[in-house]
């Protein structure tokens, strides 16, 4: 008799244990979980700016010259564009700091040259905003992503003086480059010249309707 209580005490002890066990293994997912969660936060957070430093980190010094250059172009054809009648130069300037390559950013607008800084980056608001969109363009083109661009809410802080020029340049892109853009926007400049439009609004019933424009 005294053989089978002690035998359900070891029985109960090691189910004790066991949901123990099985306790710490769930809170060890739920903690990869939260991390993992956690990390695609922090790259969908991480600024235009910075993923220019990253792909300049990850090639040759003679790539890294040329790439250097090819967003320097397209970031300041874009201002020359949607902001006429001003002289601008977009300026990546780089150097080496514990045996890694750092870039600074700097914008002269007419004779004026300053320096880009957090938290500047990706704050939006007239020049800044569209400075992001050309980084965007550069390291699309650059890393060579195959397929359509996908954008949400390109140049939302640029004033509606000048949303049709963001819309030109974004047309004259995708024609010269053959390259298909999908937008998502509440700017009718930048709707206006989609080849193809879809409008989608909340009925009284908040329903979602979609209608060709």
């Amino acid at each position: 008799m005294y053989r089978l209580h002690a035998a359900k005490a070891s029985i109960k002890t090691q189910r004790e244990k066991l949901a123990a066990k099985f306790g710490q293994r769930d809170l060890l997912i739920t903690d990869r979980d939260q991390a993992q969660l956690r990390g695609l936060e922090a790259v969908k957070k991480l600024g235009q700016y910075d993923l220019v430093q990253i792909l300049l980190q990850k090639t040759s010094d003679y790539a890294r010259q040329q790439a250097k250059g090819r967003i320097e172009d397209i970031v300041t054809q874009l201002l020359l564009v949607v902001f006429p009648g001003n002289d601008f130069a977009f300026e990546i300037v780089l150097d080496v700091k514990g045996a890694q390559p750092v870039a600074e950013y700097w914008l002269t607008r007419n004779g004026v040259k300053t320096q880009l800084k957090p938290p500047d980056y990706d704050n939006g608001g007239g020049y800044v905003d569209v400075i992001t969109l050309g980084l965007r363009l550069g390291i699309a083109e650059l890393e060579e992503i195959q397929g359509p661009l996908l954008m949400d809410e390109v140049g939302k802080h640029v004033s509606a003086e000048y949303s049709q020029n963001v819309a030109y340049f974004l047309k004259q892109y995708s024609e010269q480059l053959g390259r298909q853009i999908i937008l998502i926007t509440h700017n009718e400049a930048l709707a206006a010249v989609a080849d193809k439009g879809l409008r989608v609004t909340l009925n009284s019933r908040e329903e979602s309707e979609v209608k060709t424009i």
